[in-house]
């Protein structure tokens, strides 16, 4: 089973309504455009400062680990 993880975030109502608006107009979803956001943070960092090669470091407590089926 492959695993995925799920995060709480926190935003202030201004912001929350604007991602909405954002994510609406972009015919997304909030989700949809939270991933596609850091999809590009992580490229963007790793163009400017080097492939990611060891993520044993990588600390994923703030996750709740979800089963796919």
């Amino acid at each position: 089973m492959k695993k995925t993880y799920d995060i709480k975030i926190k935003f202030n109502e201004q912001d929350a309504r604007k991602l909405a608006y954002v994510a609406n107009k972009e015919g997304m979803s909030i989700e949809k455009l939270l991933i596609f956001l850091a999809r590009q943070k992580i490229s963007y960092f790793e163009r400017t400062k080097g492939n990611i090669k060891d993520l044993s470091c990588a600390n994923l407590d703030e996750f709740e680990i979800l089963e796919q089926k």
